[in-house]
């Protein structure tokens, strides 16, 4: 999620606008003769054909040796008052200017486009259906106009090209069809240029229509992958939020399950109606779809869809005697490979059988998206909470492994892939997950649902600069990789007698010095908060390692149950300490940030066993 700028290389990705591109100089949506160049008047600019395009421009927008990209500035909200009609090929994106020291995050510093009047923002459509225009939209943010009905098709886009979404916040659209986007995807004359959806870590929210709450697409055209879909509603019974009025055609079905179009590494949850209706043409893998009004509607008579190593409990949540989770359409032959459903949704394919959940604790905590309980307080559920994690565009539900689980086979979601028994149809898991990690290479071992379970390997680095009569906090919470911290009740059966000859704490924490003594105390809890309390004076540092025991190291095939984590304290007096920040550039962390940069480069995927 998080990208660090290393060099030129990183000039590129942050967004760095050349002397081609067009940049949009106002945020009112007005066509004027004059300096100034509006993000109307730059489409209309680059609609015009490219040999007719005036030398000196348009508008104030473009002129000799423009090219399409058309940048807006970072954080700003730029008005529209009608839709924006695009009908050739371009790039909106948001511009924004980093050194070669800073994190960029994507999707922190987009620029919002807010309809102001009653409509949509875009109509897509070059009105050629012998081509497909590429359409990209790049970190921005989609404001509906948050009235009753702000367009008939599409309460944000309509489109008829080849949209492109990536990183791009939609919401507050409110269409009869489709919420935040309209998607012909049909082309009856020319079938290889029928529209489509591609989006990249995107997030939908807070969309609403009769038929097709997020998407309504008369084909289900879509390529949507390590995506976000929350709190989006569709009206109609008989509808889904993302919806296609009609499977694929018989020629495009030839090569399932190779070749579809596919819904991957997403989370969908709070949403009112179903998920999604699955026709044939459609496949959903590496899915986590929970706390919906209800879960899929499937209709593909042709055999021709799939779901496929998902997680599909809880819809809607409570959890309500029966459930919704699946609704079998008649004559439905839809493949379930290898998912984590409710007994409604049956046990799937034969020769890759669904895991069933029977139980109704989905989420440790006391709603559906906030902090999780820890493995004391909670001893049942599956999923932690929905939870954004600072600088991160969307969020996601990370698995729990449980204290009752006597192996990691005990799990419902945790290495639950399965590998193609070479005779029968499989789709194996996606080969990274909703936060792009990398999966386990052995099919065998992924995991269920949009994340995939990451325990650290690598030594990680906390620390805090301290005055003295301070005491020091530090939470090592995000040190834990997708785990809990062990219960101090649970440290004797693992560890045995603390060598120590005191009470277990929870964590099972030690600590080993260093390069110095012992030079203060050090308590933690179970949501990783550790605070050191000095035991004097003392001018300098005090360098030891923690091992603490988690839900994941406890079952390390080693002898080693644990992970380490350095800690420096640096204490000093106020008259030569700079900062007692974390960020101080001269004390512990001046040095110690490179190599916690270093050790986050060595996060890698534990095979667990």
């Amino acid at each position: 999620m998080l990208k660090r700028s290393i060099g030129i290389g990183m000039l590129c990705v942050a967004g760095h606008a050349y002397s081609a591109d067009i940049n949009i100089t106002t945020t009112e949506d007005v066509v004027k003769d004059d300096t100034e160049c509006s993000l109307r008047e730059a489409i209309e600019y680059l609609n015009i054909p490219a040999d007719d395009r005036p030398e000196a421009g348009y508008m104030g927008c473009g002129g000799t040796g423009a090219s399409t990209n058309i940048l807006l500035e970072a954080k700003k909200e730029y008005k529209v008052k009608s839709p924006l009609y695009i009908k050739t090929a371009l790039l909106i994106r948001t511009d924004y200017s980093t050194n070669v020291t800073d994190e960029v995050a994507e999707g922190m510093n987009n620029a919002t486009l807010k309809m102001t009047g009653a409509s949509n923002l875009f109509v897509i459509d070059d009105a050629n259906n012998q081509s497909s225009a590429l359409i990209t939209f790049k970190e921005l943010t989609l404001a509906g106009c948050g009235v009753q009905k702000c367009a008939d098709k599409g309460g944000l886009i309509y489109n008829n090209e080849r949209l492109q979404l990536n990183t791009v916040k939609l919401s507050g659209g409110w269409a009869d069809q489709g919420g935040a986007i309209y998607n012909l995807g049909v082309n009856s004359d020319y079938p290889a240029y029928a529209s489509t959806v591609e989006i990249l870590n995107s997030l939908f929210e807070k969309n609403k229509a009769a038929e097709g709450g997020i998407i309504y697409t008369q084909a289900p055209a879509l390529f949507i992958t390590r995506s976000v879909f929350r709190d989006n509603e569709t009206a109609a019974a008989a509808s889904a939020n993302i919806y296609a009025a009609q499977g694929l055609s018989d020629e495009k079905l030839v090569s399932f399950p190779l070749s579809m179009y596919k819904i991957s590494n997403s989370t969908f949850f709070s949403n009112k109606g179903a998920v999604a209706n699955v026709t044939d043409g459609m496949g959903l893998n590496n899915l986590t779809m929970v706390a919906n009004g209800s879960g899929l509607i499937l209709n593909a008579p042709k055999a021709k869809a799939y779901i496929s190593n998902s997680i599909l409990i809880g819809n809607p949540y409570p959890v309500i005697t029966g459930g919704s989770d699946c609704r079998f359409e008649s004559g439905d032959q839809s493949v379930l490979w290898n998912n984590l459903v409710s007994p409604v949704c049956g046990t799937g394919n034969v020769s890759y059988p669904n895991g069933i959940w029977k139980g109704t604790q989905l989420f440790a905590g006391s709603n559906v998206e906030g902090e999780c309980a820890s493995l004391k307080d909670d001893t049942t559920a599956l999923l932690c909470p929905y939870r954004t994690v600072e600088k991160a565009f969307t969020g996601y539900f990370r698995p729990r492994i449980l204290l009752s689980y006597n192996s990691i086979a005990d799990s419902l979601i945790v290495n639950k892939g399965l590998k193609s028994n070479g005779k029968d149809a499989f789709v194996t898991c996606e080969a990274s997950d909703q936060r792009s990690v990398n999966r386990d290479a052995d099919p065998a071992t992924c995991d269920r649902g949009a994340i995939e379970i990451v325990v650290p390997t690598a030594t990680s680095l906390a620390g805090q600069d301290i005055l003295v009569g301070d005491v020091a906090k530090i939470s090592i919470a995000d040190y834990l990789g997708d785990s809990d911290l062990m219960p101090k009740e649970e440290c004797e059966r693992l560890l045995g007698k603390n060598p120590t000859g005191v009470a277990w704490k929870d964590g099972c924490i030690q600590v080993v010095q260093r390069e110095t003594p012992s030079k203060g105390s050090l308590t933690i809890d179970l949501q990783g908060n550790l605070v050191y309390t000095p035991n004097g004076a003392w001018r300098g540092a005090d360098m030891f390692t923690i091992r603490v025991v988690t839900s994941s190291t406890s079952f390390n095939s080693s002898n080693k149950p644990y992970m380490e984590i350095n800690i420096n304290v640096v204490q000093e007096t106020e008259n030569t300490m700079e900062s007692k920040t974390v960020e101080t550039s001269g004390g512990s962390f001046g040095f110690l940030s490179v190599f916690a940069l270093l050790g986050l480069a060595g996060l890698r995927r534990y095979k667990k066993s």
